[in-house]
């Protein structure tokens, strides 16, 4: 149990604000020490505590599990303004949904006990008995209420998810009507979002029925949950959370090494080496960021033929990528399904690293060893040598150069095997434009998808990161039955289909999904189905 002190009301002039800083200088100095494990040298700490004991009228509060955070000095926590992936997995702890992920992403009951379709009017019965944070009951009412004033905003991520529904009513107390977009199964993923109960949802503080309870937020300082007494499960084990805020990564990271906190979430890469610290456990969490290689499919590159694009596949040593490029924080999938997840089709990993299986392909395609040995190259139609010579494209962000060296890393497998392969690395911009113009072969790019498994932005005709533009009636009448599919089982087929076809024909050449990790020094044995967006999934499970 760490001892800590409460900030419960936001900076008000001079006085607070020297308080605050002094606090959060105390909580670094103190680490897991307690107010008599001081040394009576330390005017500084000393001043601090006497500062926030007056300013508190002299309460301390404990915490048994103190995490960090990343976010902005105004950001908001209220789920219908809240937009920053750490408080919203802060918030996984407090609200509920109708319907929840499970372990592997399969919409189960949570809030509803129960739901039939017809059309594409689904119906969910309500548990009844649930209570908010304030006593109040849950009932369909609140999630009707929940949902438009999520929908009306446009600063929480539930927009794209909430777009799939039509118009939802509350028939009575516990029967909850939804009109959806489609009559498929896929419409329960739309209902996994917060509920709050009605009369508070404008509060800075919402009540959800959650297993915590939220007792402050300072904005870019703290938050602090408590255990809530009313929950409609098992009590939580863990009876205290506090929260810490932190503007970058680095001071995060720097806070677990001191001791300042006991565990956080990242998916940056330079936590790499914290997660091999004997000290740290890492508790690791597929996210919806996926990376990939987009090929020029117009008949000027040799990347238009599918069986180069399979030879490249085969080509490219991934776990070694994963190890060296992206520093163990990613999972080979040719697919945009996450392995492991219930949707996932094991067979479509039907590539594996192997030279010969990719020179293989090539000879099939015309491509032969005509000049040099290290070197291929076919006679073209007008009778003369052309080389297999191929552009990689790709771009840094602001945070690390990782892209860049996995596109060097994959140039230097298929130097290997006979084809000429540059890599140009620029800006995103610089990048649209050598797609637009047509000016590569391969374009590593990172796209973000959603726990919501809509493929079609994707793999769609006219999809919004479609990026190599490839198109097929085949694809998009599997497509449309990913939406129509009512059943696990039809679902589950809907998807297979979709996969293989993407592994077979390879509109695109899936890489890896990048994964993030809960660093803590505790164990949190307990943690189950994490993900990006519920990183604390479990917690309440967790023993102290």
């Amino acid at each position: 149990m760490r001892t800590i002190k409460s900030f419960t009301e936001a900076a008000k002039g001079p006085r607070r604000a020297l308080a605050l800083c002094l606090a959060l200088a105390l909580l670094a100095c103190l680490g897991r020490g307690t107010r008599a494990e001081m040394a009576p040298a330390d005017t500084f700490a000393q001043e601090a505590q006497q500062l926030l004991l007056q300013m508190d009228g002299g309460q301390e509060l404990s915490a048994d599990l103190v995490v960090g955070y990343l976010a902005s000095e105004a950001g908001e926590i209220n789920p219908v303004h809240c937009n920053e992936r750490d408080m919203v997995s802060l918030n996984q702890l407090v609200f509920e949904s109708v319907v929840e992920l499970d372990e592997t992403q399969k919409p189960v009951p949570l809030l509803a006990d129960s739901w039939s379709v017809e059309g594409n009017v689904w119906t969910f019965r309500m548990r009844q008995g649930v209570q908010f944070h304030n006593g109040m009951e849950c009932l369909a009412q609140d999630v009707v209420a929940s949902f438009e004033a999520l929908r009306a905003s446009e600063s929480n991520p539930y927009a794209a998810r909430l777009s799939m529904i039509e118009s939802m009513t509350a028939v009575d107390a516990y029967t909850l009507q939804v009109t959806s977009r489609y009559a498929g199964m896929i419409t329960l993923y739309a209902m996994t979002f917060p509920v709050m109960e009605r009369s508070t949802i404008s509060d800075l503080l919402p009540r959800g029925t959650g297993p915590y309870w939220y007792i402050s937020y300072v904005p870019g300082v703290s938050v602090r949950l408590e255990r809530n007494p009313l929950w409609w499960k098992q009590q939580p084990y863990i009876e205290s959370v506090v929260g810490l805020c932190y503007y970058t990564t680095a001071e995060a990271l720097e806070a677990l090494q001191t001791g300042a906190i006991d565990a956080l979430s990242t998916r940056s890469y330079s936590a790499a080496f914290n997660r091999r610290l004997s000290t740290v456990t890492a508790t690791d969490y597929p996210t919806a960021s996926y990376e990939l290689l987009v090929p020029n499919l117009s008949a000027s590159s040799p990347l238009s033929d599918v069986r180069v694009r399979r030879a490249v596949m085969y080509a490219i040593d991934r776990a070694t990528l994963v190890s060296n490029a992206y520093l163990e924080m990613a999972q080979q999938s040719e697919v945009p399904i996450v392995p492991g997840t219930w949707l996932y089709e094991s067979q479509s990993a039907i590539y594996y690293y192997s030279p010969e299986r990719a020179l293989q392909l090539l000879y099939e395609a015309g491509w032969t060893n005509l000049t040099s040995p290290a070197k291929l190259s076919r006679l073209g139609e007008d009778g003369l040598v052309e080389d297999l010579d191929i552009r990689i494209i790709t771009y840094t962000d602001s945070v690390s150069s990782v892209r860049t060296t996995a596109a060097e890393q994959i140039a230097a497998n298929l130097n290997a095997i006979g084809i000429t392969t540059t890599v140009l690395s620029g800006t995103i911009d610089q990048v649209r434009e050598a797609m637009g113009n047509g000016r590569y072969d391969l374009a590593l790019m990172g796209v973000n998808l959603s726990e919501v498994p809509n493929l079609r932005p994707l793999l769609g005709a006219d999809g919004a990161v479609n990026l190599s533009g490839a198109s097929s009636a085949e694809l998009d009448a599997l497509l449309a039955r990913t939406f129509t599919a009512v059943t696990e089982e039809e679902m589950r087929s809907a998807y297979s289909d979709v996969q293989m076809y993407v592994a077979e024909n390879l509109p695109f050449l899936g890489l890896v999904f990048r994964t993030g990790s809960v660093l803590s020094t505790r164990s949190l044995a307990g943690l189950s189905g994490t993900r990006e967006m519920d990183v604390y999934n479990g917690l309440e499970f967790v023993a102290q």
